[in-house]
């Protein structure tokens, strides 16, 4: 066995990483006597690989049609997400920024589907997210593109969450907001860049 024909989505997959796996030992077999099924597992056991199929080609040909992992954000700061809510590690070959996204890795895929949530909601006014996370006590903390935090407890998030839209073109002066703590019933706090802080209670407007 000597040739590989490789097909299918591999954009962080390394084609040198799968001839390796793949022709480890077949150049030698016949045939008849390579294992199909140990092929596969080496290639499965490749860090961005999801899925693979291996066939033999008459008379000295391997053909692998491999799927990549889909990767939605980087998780905990060391390894990936999936867009199923899979959790992964692989060498770090993304090339476009993704979303930081934390919390305890059996809550991964309830964090992913809260980043989705949360995003159709900012990004009709034009915010974008940067970070999320799940704190050990399940409250929901995140951070938007140009750092401003906002903590948003652990019930009621997505209503909490448009308080802050509905507010936010009243605060001023926004590139000196900190943080903004909307953990209240009917209002929110504002910590400053300058250690100040105020309160914006929605009751009084």
């Amino acid at each position: 066995m000597s040739e590989l024909l490789l097909q299918g989505q591999h954009d962080y997959v390394k084609p040198e990483e799968v001839r390796v796996a793949v022709l480890d030992g077949a150049e030698s077999r016949n045939f008849f006597e390579l294992d199909v099924n140990a092929v596969q597992a080496r290639l499965n056991a490749l860090p961005w690989v999801a899925q693979v199929s291996v066939r033999k080609k008459w008379p000295n040909k391997i053909k692998v049609f491999l799927t990549e992992q889909t990767v939605a954000s980087r998780w905990n700061g060391n390894r990936f997400l999936s867009k199923d809510g899979v959790v992964f590690k692989a060498p770090d070959r993304v090339k476009v920024p993704l979303v930081s996204l934390s919390g305890p890795d059996d809550q991964a895929k309830r964090v992913l589907e809260a980043y989705y949530g949360y995003q159709a909601l900012l990004s009709a006014k034009g915010f974008r997210i940067a970070k999320v996370n799940l704190t050990a006590r399940h409250a929901w903390e995140l951070t938007l593109e140009g750092g401003t935090q906002l903590f948003l407890g652990r019930s009621d998030e997505l209503s909490r969450l448009q308080r802050f839209v509905d507010v936010f073109p009243d605060i001023q002066p926004r590139e000196l907001i900190a943080y903004v703590d909307l953990r209240y019933d009917t209002g929110l706090a504002v910590g400053w860049k300058k250690n100040e802080e105020k309160v914006n209670d929605q009751s009084r407007r």
